[in-house]
């Protein structure tokens, strides 16, 4: 076993061990040469009544809506296939040569009202060299009117290869957050029987909306996802993000501060439901609303780093300590991210990303280990009952009980045979049916258990006579039930309540549904006993497995109340009075145990 363990956890070090190779590796650089060269210098601006000179990048302080327009001279060595590209974000272009157009953006109606970010690749002839090129940016937006990045002059191909290089890591880490995600999801679906990812599925579609989000503003050339579908990813998947952080959190920790959870999803849910009727109906849109946006989703993440904290301190998993540090390590990155993007107007960096990257990585390692630790749980679990099951078998063959049966059944063959016959058929069918319940059914029909019970009391009456009278209120019988859970109670009942009173007495079996449950009750007038003094607390191994010391009235109990509770949620209770009877009351849980079809 410490084998097995071993070899699975190298497996799983060494998988994020190559995610993280994948991701910051040096790479042969196969796309770019040496034409590629910075053409920041020599540039001119002007807009309103203001000119003057520049070098790029450059954040010049221009009202929205107004035109900017940068220019320069184009180098001598200009050949047909050079270019040149630049970024703008959230801005128009139209690219003049002396007075002929050469490149505008968006030359064709968008979809949406937003102009989004994009790389443009402005393609340049030989009869463009030494002539002068003008750019005219032109914003909507107070924010990015103004803002021009740096302008880079080669070839055309090396251009989008180069680009397309620079942009690939930053694309490359969002994709792995979201191939984190969806693993989460996939795992907590394919483990619903173990019942322990019963939050990580939320967790899982956050990554992979974050994922999204991300891809959206790695700032990827647009050659197969169209420059709208980037924009409006990263917009949607940003807006949605506080939505599915609050249903984690109250999914999780709804004992912890649910109330105050509860709301903040609901203000989230009302954030963008506002938001994109806004969007929609020609109020603000997306870009205008960011600030908004950001204030939520910055609240939100504070909100969770507040609800780790309480779960450190209260200690309740084992791998909370590397959970709080993941997500302070995010807080700290997304607080440095927004600071530089409003004082510097610089993208979602890589800082970020490398934050969110491990909380996933970390968040795989702990499903993994959760799974691991579950099945092998489910093993040791599945063990004990089988161990449970034998004992009890043993426990309810015994010597003696066959062989008062073969001796009534010689004492009836002379007396009645026809008895004698019907004694015989009963007992082999109590033996097959003893025998048929050790095998690997967990569950049968009660009115297979029920059977049984007949069966075995129609052998006892052989011995007791008028001692033993049966009373059956049976009022359903269409569930499931484990093999022998109700008849080792019927035999107690017999052999300690009745037998025990010289004047005997009477065995009453109900079986009745209600609305969460369905209960069997087990109910004799006999001896009674004091119930202080049946010891049925926590199971262990030793406790499963009856021992000889156990007194008679201990015998199948605690195994029934193991397998009661493991396999089917249900619950045992027994009340007794000496001189009075015994009432023993089984309940079994609609939830686990279907109907019998």
């Amino acid at each position: 076993m410490k084998i097995k363990r071993i070899s699975e956890i190298t497996a799983v070090l060494l998988f994020i061990a190559f995610l993280l190779l994948l991701v910051f590796s040096h790479r042969q650089d196969l796309f770019t040469d040496t034409t590629i060269n910075a053409y920041n210098t020599g540039w001119t601006y002007s807009y309103d009544a203001q000119e003057g000179d520049t070098v790029l990048p450059v954040n010049l302080d221009v009202p929205k809506n107004t035109e900017v327009v940068l220019a320069n001279t184009l180098p001598d060595d200009v050949q047909d296939g050079t270019a040149i590209v630049f970024r703008t974000r959230m801005q128009s272009v139209r690219v003049y040569v002396e007075d002929r157009l050469i490149y505008q953006f968006p030359d064709q109606k968008l979809i949406g009202r937003e102009v989004p970010s994009a790389w443009n690749f402005v393609r340049l002839s030989e009869e463009d060299a030494g002539q002068q090129i003008r750019l005219c940016i032109r914003s909507p937006y107070t924010r990015f009117s103004g803002v021009i990045s740096e302008v880079r002059y080669g070839k055309y191909n090396d251009l989008v290869t180069g680009i397309i290089a620079q942009q690939l890591k930053i694309l490359r880490m969002s994709i792995m957050i979201g191939i984190m995600g969806m693993a989460v999801v996939l795992i907590s679906l394919i483990s619903r029987r173990y019942n322990i990812f019963t939050w990580h599925r939320n967790l899982g579609m956050l990554l992979t909306v974050i994922a999204l989000w991300l891809c959206g503003e790695s700032g990827m050339p647009s050659g197969k996802v169209g420059l709208e579908a980037w924009h409006y990813f990263a917009m949607v998947s940003l807006l949605v993000c506080p939505v599915f952080l609050t249903a984690y959190l109250y999914a999780r920790w709804q004992d912890t501060c649910g109330k105050m959870t509860g709301i903040l999803f609901y203000a989230s849910v009302i954030i963008v439901a506002g938001c994109l009727a806004s969007e929609v109906s020609g109020g603000p849109d997306f870009v205008e609303l960011l600030p908004l946006m950001h204030g939520i989703t910055g609240i939100t993440l504070t909100y969770a780093l507040l609800l780790y904290v309480l779960a450190a301190r209260r200690k309740e998993s084992i791998y909370i300590r590397s959970e709080l540090l993941c997500i302070l390590i995010i807080f700290l990155a997304g607080f440095a991210e927004i600071v530089r993007f409003y004082r510097m107007d610089k993208m979602i960096g890589i800082y970020l990303r490398i934050a969110i990257l491990i909380y996933a990585l970390n968040l795989f390692r702990i499903c993994v280990s959760m799974l691991y630790r579950k099945v092998k749980e489910n093993r040791e679990l599945e063990r004990r009952l089988r161990r449970s099951r034998a004992e009890l078998m043993a426990s309810q063959i015994k010597p003696h009980f066959i062989y008062n049966t073969l001796n009534s059944i010689r004492a009836l063959i002379r007396l009645d045979p026809n008895a004698a016959q019907q004694a015989v058929y009963d007992f082999s069918i109590y033996l097959r049916s003893n025998l048929d319940n050790v095998g690997d059914r967990e569950l049968i029909p009660f009115s297979e258990e029920l059977r049984h019970i007949r069966t075995y009391l129609d052998i006892e009456k052989i011995r007791f006579e008028e001692r033993l009278n049966v009373v059956m209120d049976i009022q359903t019988s269409m569930f499931l039930v484990p093999p022998l859970s109700i008849q080792p109670l019927v035999e107690n009942a017999v052999k300690h309540g009745i037998c025990t009173k010289v004047s005997g007495g009477t065995v009453t079996i109900r079986s009745y549904e209600e609305k969460n449950v369905y209960v069997v009750e087990v109910e004799d007038d006999g001896a009674g006993f004091d119930v202080s003094s049946l010891d049925l607390g926590d199971d262990t191994d030793d406790d499963v497995i009856s021992s000889e010391s156990d007194t008679d009235i201990h015998i199948g109990l605690k195994n029934i109340r193991f397998r009661l509770q493991e396999i089917t949620g249900g619950s045992l209770k027994i009340e007794s009075h000496p001189g009075k009877g015994t009432k023993v009351t089984v309940s079994f849980l609609k939830t686990k145990v279907n109907q019998e079809k």
